[in-house]
């Protein structure tokens, strides 16, 4: 289980995530967010982690975008050394095929926000950007009207019925994730990774080290056969076990 924790603001923060075992550190370039760093905040948190991985393996550093300009998107990955790119907004497949352009080598994940009532137009609209673009997940996200995620509502899952990991890219579940509902168990198999800001915070962007801790652990034991924890490969790599 590839695990997440987004919208990450000070570089205390950084060093329990790397600790804690977790895959990736989201950092928010999205203005109007209550998570929002700038590139050189972000940098300053990029180091950071890599240095808090001394005798660890790096951590994933993703990108999360709304919306952006491709060129500010390529500015971005070259001034922090992003890992990832994760688009969160209302992106086109043009739009999305211009910043694989730009930056090649760096793995795209499609942000999608699930409203239930249109599950069969968020599919065909996967269906037609993984055509047109190599993505390296799908993230599913709660929908809310004028919010482009971090709202700690949990995403409609009945679509996750209709998605079939062979047929399309990796799945990543965000939307409402805290320590206690993981405990319960992720109960669908075709969940490749999972991703959480506000349900390890004590406020915006603020992180609590203990729920941190407790996240990590609840995603490894809820993917565990029998008490045998599993942990995939970081993503842009196929996941060996689900």
């Amino acid at each position: 289980m590839w695990i997440k924790i987004c919208g990450v603001t000070r570089a205390e923060d950084v060093a329990t995530i790397v600790l804690s075992g977790a895959d990736a550190i989201g950092f928010n370039f999205f203005p109007s967010s209550k998570r929002y760093v700038s590139n050189s905040i972000a940098r300053v948190l990029a180091e950071t982690a890599r240095q808090s991985a001394v005798d660890l393996p790096l951590v994933d550093l993703v990108g999360v975008f709304v919306n952006a300009e491709a060129n500010a998107i390529r500015t971005s990955v070259q001034e922090v050394g992003l890992s990832l790119i994760q688009l969160h907004g209302d992106e086109s497949v043009e739009q999305v095929s211009e910043i694989h352009r730009l930056c090649p080598d760096i793995p795209i994940v499609r942000a999608f926000r699930v409203d239930p009532r249109n599950i069969e137009h968020t599919l065909n609209d996967i269906d037609r950007l993984t055509a047109a673009v190599p993505l390296a997940a799908i993230l599913l996200d709660a929908f809310v009207i004028g919010e482009y995620g971090g709202t700690g509502r949990p995403v409609d899952l009945s679509l996750l019925e209709r998605y079939p990991r062979q047929q399309r890219p990796p799945l990543i579940l965000a939307g409402g994730l805290t320590p206690e509902n993981l405990a319960l168990g992720v109960e669908c198999s075709i969940v490749w990774g999972i991703d959480t800001a506000s349900g390890v915070e004590s406020s915006p962007g603020i992180k609590d080290s203990a729920r941190v801790y407790e996240f990590v652990n609840a995603a490894r034991a809820a993917t565990s056969d029998s008490g045998r924890l599993i942990h995939n490969a970081r993503i842009g790599k196929p996941p060996s076990i689900i």
